[in-house]
C-alpha cells in the first residue's frame, strides 16, 4: 500500500512520538530515579557525617572523662568490701572476732544476695513564723544533740532509682540503690565489753562501715572452774557471771563489684 505525503508526515511523527516515549521509558525515568536515589542516599550520609562529627566533637575528651569517672565511682565504693567467695566472709568475719577475743560457735553466710541502701532527709518540724520571731527562736533555742535533733525521715524506698529525681529546684533528689550484700549469722561466746567493742568498731572503723548488726540476742553465762566445770554456791546452783556471754548475732556485710581500672585496658 503506497501512503501519500501526508500519510507519511504523520507515520513519521508518530514513530518519532514513539521512539521519545520508549526512550523516556526505558533510559530517562530509570536514570531520573536512581538521581533522586543517589541524592538521597547522599543526604542520609551527610546526615550521619554530621552526627558522627557531633559524636566526636562530644567524645573528644572521653577517655579523660571514663578516667574521672572511675575516680569517682572508686572513692565512692572505697567504704564498701569486694564481692568475694562465701568461704572468705566467714574467714573475714572470724578475724575480727578474734581481734576482739570473740569464740565463735557456729557460723553460717548466705549467698551473694542484694541490699537497699535508701538515703535519709532531715526534716524541719517547725511552722513558719515571722523572721524576727524565727530569729529570737534560734538565740534562746538549746544546741542540737544527736538526742534532740528531729528523726530523720527515710526517703520513698518505691522511688525509681534508676532515674534521677528533681526537686522544683532543679536539684537531684536521692533514691535508693541497690547493691550486693552477704547475710552472716554466728553463735559466739566472750565477755560483754568485747562483745561492745566489737559492734562499735563496726560504726567507727574505715575499713568495717558497711558491715552492720541487724540482730544481736545475747545472756550471761556461767562462771567456770579451771576444770572446765560449772562454778557453783553455797546452795549447790551455778553462778551467773556477770561478764561472760553468749548469744547469737546476725550481720549485714554490703558489698560491690570493683571497675577494672581503664588504664589497664586494652
Amino acid at each position: 500500500m503506497k501512503l501519500n505525503y501526508r500519510d507519511r508526515i504523520i507515520l513519521t511523527g508518530l514513530i518519532v512520538v514513539l521512539v521519545w516515549v520508549a526512550g523516556i521509558m526505558l533510559f530517562i525515568k530509570p536514570a531520573i530515579e536512581r538521581l533522586q536515589n543517589s541524592q538521597s542516599a547522599l543526604d542520609t550520609a551527610k546526615a550521619t557525617r554530621s552526627d558522627l562529627q557531633d559524636k566526636v566533637e562530644a567524645d573528644k575528651d572521653l577517655p579523660e572523662r571514663i578516667v574521672t569517672a572511675y575516680k569517682e565511682v572508686t572513692k565512692m565504693t572505697e567504704d564498701f568490701y569486694d564481692a568475694q567467695e562465701t568461704k572468705d566472709v566467714i574467714r573475714m568475719v572470724n578475724e575480727l572476732l578474734d581481734a576482739d577475743e570473740i569464740t565463735d560457735l557456729s557460723m553460717t553466710t548466705s549467698d551473694y544476695d542484694s541490699y537497699t541502701l535508701n538515703p535519709y532527709a532531715y526534716v524541719h518540724t517547725t511552722v513558719s513564723i515571722e523572721i524576727d520571731q524565727q530569729v529570737e527562736q534560734y538565740k534562746n533555742q538549746d544546741p542540737i544533740t544527736a538526742e534532740t535533733a528531729t528523726a530523720a525521715t527515710p526517703a520513698d524506698p518505691n522511688a525509681a532509682a534508676t532515674n534521677p529525681v528533681k526537686n522544683e529546684k532543679g536539684e537531684l533528689i536521692p533514691v535508693p540503690a541497690t547493691i550486693g550484700c552477704y547475710r552472716i549469722n554466728f553463735e559466739f561466746e566472750g565477755k560483754l565489753e568485747d562483745v561492745e567493742k566489737f559492734c562499735e568498731k563496726l560504726q567507727t572503723s574505715n575499713d568495717q562501715k558497711t558491715m552492720v548488726v541487724e540482730n544481736l540476742t545475747y545472756t550471761f553465762g556461767k562462771e567456770k572452774n579451771e576444770d572446765g566445770t560449772d562454778k557453783l554456791d553455797e546452795d549447790g546452783k551455778a553462778v551467773v557471771s556477770d561478764t561472760d556471754v553468749e548469744g547469737s548475732m546476725e550481720l549485714t556485710m554490703m558489698v560491690v563489684e570493683k571497675l577494672p581500672d581503664p588504664n589497664t585496658l586494652a
